[in-house]
């Protein structure tokens, strides 16, 4: 009677365990529903108001223009519709290869710079504007340099003074130095009220480091992003090609956003981890949590590391500068993540309900332990059709059982866990995740389990 009464107890202290964890969300990487486009890269977030705004380079939209997403938690994103069409009047310059959009808001108005292989077959980037976020924008000036210039990724860094300088990429495909195709980054003045671009191109990063030079007679410094943090210019970059798993970022620092800069000697901040199936990680932007306390680096993967020609998506990842100055990646990851700090649960409003809802399908009721043995039974709700899988994650981000695969219908369903990995072998006592995901959404929750 007395083990019984001592078995019920213990039950009670882990129960009140789980529903403690169970009161702070998670997010599992790669976040949205990206994948169902089948390509979507080269992220940038604009943070305006209380929500944000994605632009990509995506295969849905990369003939004709960009694509815009929006959120207000960073991890669930709601399809916009069209940001920016070559088909629109006046937008007719680029023909296709519509790369590397990033849009800034600037005195009033929102301006978006671009990638795009003009009539005469060559990579150059334009200026386009719009009053809205999500569009529409239209040309202002393209293309932004000059004719001769092959370039792409175009970053327009805001300092403190409100001075603006455009980054942008010299191709490899025809910038040619000592024998080998080189993709470099330049930086020059900009005035954006006046579409000019001013001063001497200066050369702020190309591939030095031994980990940027992997890829043979073509090599790269892409995806120029900068932040400032205590007076000094962080210049974070991509290195290698994007089709390769060592496609990762470093960064360099200046005192002056002209440089000249320094690259990190530990570089790369970010790289790839093929143990949990992180492949590529590169070419991203930086943003702050909904209530501005955390910094985030938005940034894409390959969807499938052994494929990594076949497409990305996206990811994010909580960044931040140690004590001496050296900016910090906590990633990649693929195991649970707190949500970003100030994200609320009850943020659904108006006319933004259906929308949320419909993203939302699936949620979990509850994960509870038996007080007689070491199952855990995981009670989840379907509100659609939904293709539905059920796993196990570790501490560290590792998928240790996938329970269910399937087609289910709206219903509620307990499904139970007995403590076996994929490979039949019992697992330690420890922290897991239970994740129940669907092509459009997926709950994740916190247990402990015991043995």
């Amino acid at each position: 009677m007395k083990s019984i009464k001592f078995i019920f107890i213990i039950y009670l202290i882990f129960l009140f365990n789980i529903v403690l964890f169970c009161e702070e969300e998670y997010y599992v990487n790669p976040v949205g529903d990206f994948v169902k486009y089948g390509d979507v890269a080269d992220p940038c977030v604009l943070k305006y108001e209380d929500k944000y705004y994605l632009y990509a380079t995506s295969w849905a939209s990369h003939t004709w223009g960009f694509k815009v997403w929006e959120s207000k938690d960073l991890v669930n994103w709601v399809d916009k519709g069209k940001a920016f069409s070559r088909y629109d009047e006046g937008n007719d310059w680029g023909q296709k290869d519509f790369w590397a959009p990033e849009v800034v808001f600037y005195e009033g108005d929102f301006y978006m710079v671009y990638s795009a292989r003009a009539i005469d077959g060559k990579l150059r980037i334009a200026l386009a504007k719009s009053s809205s976020p999500l569009g529409p924008f239209k040309n202002i000036k393209a293309p932004l340099l000059d004719e001769d210039i092959v370039c792409i990724d175009g970053h327009i860094f805001i300092d403190d003074d409100g001075s603006t300088y455009l980054f942008y990429v010299k191709d490899c495909s025809e910038n040619i130095v000592g024998g080998r195709h080189v993709s470099q980054i330049y930086v020059q003045g900009l005035n954006l009220r006046y579409r000019l671009v001013y001063g001497e191109p200066v050369l702020a990063a190309t591939p030095s480091q031994p980990w940027e030079l992997q890829s043979g007679d073509y090599i790269w410094n892409e995806g120029p992003y900068v932040v400032k943090h205590n007076g000094i210019y962080y210049l974070m970059y991509s290195g290698n090609a994007f089709f390769m798993a060592e496609y990762a970022i470093g960064y360099a620092t200046a005192t002056n956003p002209l440089g000249p800069y320094t690259k990190y000697e530990k570089n790369p901040v970010l790289k790839a981890d093929l143990e949990i199936g992180v492949s590529g990680p590169g070419h991203h932007c930086v943003t702050t949590s909904p209530d501005g306390a955390e910094l985030f680096i938005v940034y894409h993967s390959h969807i499938d590391p052994n494929y990594p020609s076949k497409g990305r998506t996206i990811n994010i990842d909580r960044m931040y500068f140690d004590e001496k100055g050296v900016l910090n990646i906590k990633g990649p990851t693929r195991s649970p993540q707190p949500m970003p700090s100030g994200v609320s649960s009850s943020y659904i409003e108006g006319d933004e309900e259906l929308e949320m809802q419909d993203i939302r399908d699936i949620k979990i009721n509850g994960v509870f332990p038996n007080p007689f043995n070491d199952v855990l039974r995981i009670n989840y709700e379907i509100i659609k059709d939904s293709f539905v899988k059920v796993r196990i994650y570790d501490s560290i981000g590792k998928i240790v059982k996938t329970i269910q695969v399937g087609n289910l219908s709206p219903g509620k369903y307990c499904i139970k866990w007995n403590g076996f990995n994929d490979g039949g072998n019992k697992v330690s006592s420890g922290v897991y995740f239970c994740e129940v995901c669907s092509v459009r959404y997926k709950d994740i929750e916190k247990i402990v389990y015991l043995k």
